[in-house]
């Protein structure tokens, strides 16, 4: 009596749905990516949490010495007041960068032409074509002694009002904080188009059969409905305060003058590779970490945002 051969069960990394390669296959494709994450980000920020608590200098051996850089941090007066210059530099940088971008949007969401709306979202995305580096170094020019704003006030005889802008304790903060004018920063603004332009129209036809006037449309419909924009752009902003230092590095090298424009992460920047203290600079690096991760989950517990669902 014939019987019916059986066929034998194939491992999990040779099976496959149709049209679709083995198992096997997609995993080590997908090895690369994964080694390459953890050589390059994982290792680094576990060496950097490790070395936070050692004294590291370029070529000699770490040393542990538990929470010495951070109560060293405690006592420095150049770290002190490089969290003073960010507090002000922050609460500047965060106003206009979520206000202004806001307000344009709004400008772009009520033209009535779809062809002068799309020529408007063109020309917010072109300038971030153009390399940061470029628009810092621009804004060096604007500030020095021959630059466009020396001499637009010398036009307009304002003699008294020409300061060495970068060069000078008491503008030097202001003039790094101004550097983005006029601040309708394209991706900011096309965040907040996007979340307005998902707001159901039955909502605004509803508003408007009410009689709710276009401010009170913009309070009372436009802004709760975009609380997930406005919280994806409230962290993504802390964190481009706290980390960034480049634009301060380029106007002005070392923070100053003095240290009038000093900011943690560029302090961090100059103990790691100008002072070569590696161990002092990753605990500057850690405290900027846990102070984004505690911003970042209280703002999640804080701003409670809901996705709006047809009918509710």
């Amino acid at each position: 009596m014939n019987s019916t051969p059986h066929h034998k069960k194939k491992p999990w990394y040779a099976r496959r749905s149709a049209g679709q390669p083995p198992l096997g296959l997609i995993y080590l494709l997908l090895l690369a990516p994964v080694c390459f994450l953890i050589i390059f980000n994982y290792i680094p920020a576990i060496s950097a949490f490790y070395h936070a608590f050692t004294q590291w200098d370029p070529g000699k051996p770490a040393i542990w010495i538990g929470l010495g850089n951070f109560l060293d941090l405690y006592h420095d007066p150049i770290f002190l007041k490089s969290l003073q210059n960010l507090l002000k530099l922050g609460t500047f940088i965060f106003f206009v960068n979520l206000t202004i971008p806001f307000i344009v949007a709004e400008m772009i969401y009520h033209l009535k032409s779809e062809r002068w709306s799309y020529a408007a979202r063109v020309a917010l995305v072109l300038p971030m074509i153009v390399p940061g580096v470029v628009i810092y170094m621009i804004w060096q020019y604007i500030y020095s002694d021959a630059g466009i704003l020396t001499a637009l006030l010398e036009s307009l005889g304002l003699y008294d009002w020409i300061y060495g802008w970068l060069s000078h304790p008491k503008t030097a903060l202001m003039a790094v904080a101004c550097v983005g004018f006029p601040f309708a920063y394209g991706f900011n603004v096309l965040i907040y188009y996007a979340g307005l332009t998902n707001i159901p129209q039955s909502i605004l036809e509803a508003a408007e059969v009410d009689g709710l006037s276009a401010p009170g449309r913009i309070f009372y419909i436009h802004i709760p409905l975009i609380l997930s924009q406005f919280k994806l752009l409230v962290v993504i902003t802390m964190i481009g305060i706290v980390n960034g230092f480049e634009s301060i590095y380029i106007l002005t090298r070392d923070g100053g003058p003095g240290y009038e424009t000093m900011v943690p992460g560029l302090y961090m920047y100059l103990n790691g590779f100008v002072f070569e203290r590696m161990g002092y600079a990753a605990a500057i690096g850690l405290l900027m970490l846990i102070f984004l991760l505690t911003f970042t989950i209280l703002i999640n517990r804080l701003v409670r945002t809901e996705d709006y669902e047809p009918g509710t």
